[in-house]
């Protein structure tokens, strides 16, 4: 929940900055427009490549805002409630489900398992836990097919959960 508000600030952040970008961008088209109409300025070959820059530059923040919308709205927040509901789902199909059914789940949040004298290390991503976890109210449990490695051991941060069982 942490990452989330920070990546959530970060996003805030960004957004922001985008919108100061197409807002200055858009000021700017308006006040070369208004030398235009004025007769200030002369529309010439030059005036019209930085018009047509200026217009790009607009259209990329607010392309930019719109992905930046959209992947927000998507995003549903991890609470207690969806993890247990996730755990059931996933239990159930753990319980249910054919063999390659059963495999699927485990490496959807299973990145690898390392058994030792004393405890058993259950290791993968909070990434990919985050979307399996998203996705519980939709019954898709996003499974990584046919991807060898799809989390290597370059990825021991912070995005990494561990789950420790001592026998």
């Amino acid at each position: 929940m942490e990452r989330r508000t920070s990546r959530q600030t970060e996003v805030a952040e960004r957004r922001c900055a985008l919108e100061a970008q197409r807002d200055k961008a858009k000021d700017k088209l308006a006040r070369l427009y208004r030398a235009i109409e004025d007769g200030v300025v002369e529309l010439d070959a030059d005036l019209k490549d930085r018009i047509q820059a200026i217009k790009q530059e607009r259209d990329l923040a607010e392309t930019a805002i719109e992905r930046i919308t959209d992947t927000a709205a998507s995003r549903t927040e991890v609470t207690p409630a969806r993890l247990a509901a996730f755990s059931a789902l996933v239990r159930d199909k753990l319980d249910t489900g054919d063999i390659h059914a059963r495999k699927a789940y485990l490496r959807a949040v299973i990145s690898r398992i390392e058994v030792g004298d004393e405890n058993i290390r259950i290791i993968g991503e909070k990434t990919s836990l985050e979307k399996a976890v998203s996705t519980t109210l939709t019954g898709k449990i996003p499974v990584s097919g046919l991807v060898r490695k799809w989390c290597t051991v370059e990825n021991v941060s912070n995005n990494i959960y561990v789950i420790e069982i001592i026998i």
